[in-house]
């Protein structure tokens, strides 16, 4: 726990803190000197405050105007008066007393004025908060050094980090930069309480809030959150939330008449210098649902030539990073090397996942991210390569359900009982095909003849992702022969008798088939379930299904072999 605050120590001192705090603030103290001796210091004012009180401010006020009266012979006066008078007109007369207009004016005017003197000091009291923490803020961080830092900065169209300091250029994301500027807002150093400070000393009208935010996990992230609003900038509301412990900024949101926004969040923890920038709202591409796009060029580039270009191990290790946070699992994301540089593309990322691809690959030097909002599938002549969709559900109304899922129904005891199951088969259809996916894209991104480029370590490092995939995948379809097998051969199935002929001599060729084969898998499985229509009614779904299994265990296991042989 780090050295708490004064007014901590005071409500710690009041009893006001709650037990859990209470009990973290007693264990602290016990350890720590400093603390105790500020916490004595406290007692010892407090202290003098109670004796000043009742030694020099109570023998200093004057004595009262008169002792105090007995009231009960007025209150007998008044009920002897009210004796005989009906229970309306008591109330009538305590609702409407008899006062002349003089008196109603005068009353009437205290009223409103002690409403006014309330509001007023409610609205000035955020805004006597909000300029006090402001200047610790600022006495704070003028009083030690400002080393670089960097920012990462969010709109609704991109997203871009920034190195404070260590005299980099400002004018790294014009058009934000025009924004700031407009608002005479300083741009250099936006996430600073000097630069909300300043804009806000030279608002004429504005109305501000101050909250403060405490995290029971993560006491390190209480903090103030300051929020200023006005109608006399181009900047209408700022928001800016400052660390308890030492008022130092750490997120901020901007929000413009235009209806444009920004947030900045400083990144902690992190190397001073930029390893990694999110820019532009281009770059990355759609896929299709379920389906991972195909290797394409970026349609930006990066400007800069970078010293040492980054080559087919950096590559390696930017898909070891991504496989870590399971961002190679049917997530649209692009990695090109353009320029000497690694790009990092995708689009309709979710901000949890956008979060997570940042921490694994900030810190790698030469790497470039960038993430755009989901838009139209392109087409034409230089549109992309669509791959076979999973065949269109049949439309079920007032048609009867298919043959094979009404002896499913009555084998598994019900309609529930169907459905669960075939939830359960279509989860585990979806999860093979990722991972089918994911060794098709491994396959194309590092084919043998760039395999070879890499080192021996390098090239265990790739295969041994190529295996996770394929172990994965065994599991997974593993899991689903078990489920079928019986169920399959109550309807009637029967796998054809032979051996399957696989003859692909290195793993990459293979993954194609092992795709193929998980493919083949996912189309019969939804024939079974009534999800679609058989391509040819004549055939026998339930032995189609099982020679299918078959062939996707086979080509698993022929990978697999592939991958385990070092190949050099």
């Amino acid at each position: 726990m780090r050295h708490p605050e004064e007014g901590q120590l005071l409500r710690y001192l009041d009893g006001e803190l709650p037990g859990r705090k209470a009990r973290q603030m007693r264990k602290h103290l016990e350890a720590c000197w400093h603390c105790r001796a500020e916490l004595e210091e406290l007692q010892s004012t407090v202290g003098d405050c109670v004796r000043y009180r009742k030694n020099v401010l109570g023998t200093c006020l004057p004595p009262p105007p008169d002792a105090w009266q007995d009231l009960s012979r007025g209150f007998d006066r008044i009920d002897a008066s009210l004796d005989g008078e009906s229970l309306a007109a008591r109330l009538a007369r305590a609702m409407f007393p008899p006062r002349p207009a003089v008196r109603w004016a005068a009353t009437g005017a205290i009223a409103v004025a002690v409403v006014c003197t309330i509001a007023y000091q409610w609205r000035e009291a955020p805004s006597v908060q909000a300029a006090a923490l402001l200047k610790k803020a600022v006495a704070v961080a003028d009083a030690r050094p400002r080393p670089a830092r960097r920012i990462r900065i969010r709109t609704a169209s991109q997203q871009l980090t920034r190195v404070i300091g260590a005299g980099q250029p400002a004018s790294d994301a014009p058009a934000i930069e025009r924004l700031f500027r407009s608002a005479n807002y300083n741009w250099d150093d936006p996430l600073s309480a000097r630069a909300f400070e300043t804009w806000r000393d030279q608002l004429p009208v504005k109305r501000d809030e101050v909250a403060a935010i405490e995290d029971p996990q993560s006491p390190d992230r209480n903090s103030y959150r300051i929020q200023t609003t006005t109608d006399s900038s181009e900047l209408v509301s700022a928001i800016l939330k400052l660390r308890m412990t030492d008022f130092e900024p750490l997120e901020g949101r901007f929000e413009f008449r235009n209806r444009d926004w920004v947030e900045m969040t400083e990144l902690t923890d992190q190397p001073n210098e930029p390893a990694s920038t999110v820019a532009g709202a281009t770059g990355g591409m759609p896929r299709q649902p379920g389906m991972p796009p195909d290797r394409v060029e970026p349609s930006a580039e990066p400007s800069a030539e970078p010293m040492n270009p980054a080559g087919v191990a950096e590559e390696l290790q930017v898909v070891a990073a991504l496989h870590q946070v399971g961002a190679d699992l049917g997530d649209p994301v692009e990695i090109a090397r353009v320029s000497g540089q690694i790009l990092v593309s995708g689009t309709g990322i979710p901000p949890q996942h956008q979060k997570q691809i940042h921490e694994a690959l900030d810190s790698m030097p030469g790497v470039v991210v960038r993430f755009s909002e989901p838009g139209g599938v392109p087409s034409g002549p230089g549109a992309p390569p669509v791959e076979p969709e999973t065949p269109a559900l049949r439309d079920s109304a007032g048609s009867a359900p298919p043959p094979y899922q009404v002896r499913l129904e009555e084998r598994l005891g019900g309609r529930p009982q169907f459905e669960r199951f075939s939830s359960q088969l279509l989860d585990g259809s979806d999860a093979v095909m990722s991972r089918a996916y994911a060794l098709r894209r491994l396959a194309q991104q590092f084919p043998p003849d760039v395999e070879r480029q890499l080192s021996a370590e390098g090239r265990r490092e790739l295969r041994d992702l190529g295996r996770e995939h394929v172990a994965a995948l065994a599991r997974q379809s593993g899991e689903m022969d078990a489920a079928l097998s019986r169920i399959l051969a109550g309807l009637g199935g029967t796998a054809a008798p032979g051996e399957v002929r696989l003859e692909s001599a290195a793993w990459q060729p293979a993954s194609e088939e092992l795709l193929s084969a998980a493919r083949r898998v996912e189309t019969v499985l939804a024939v079974l379930l009534g999800m679609a229509a058989p391509e040819n009614p004549a055939d026998h779904t339930p032995s189609q299904l099982l020679a299918a299994l078959a062939q996707l265990k086979a080509s698993q296991e022929h990978c697999q072999r592939l991958l385990s042989y070092d190949g050099r």
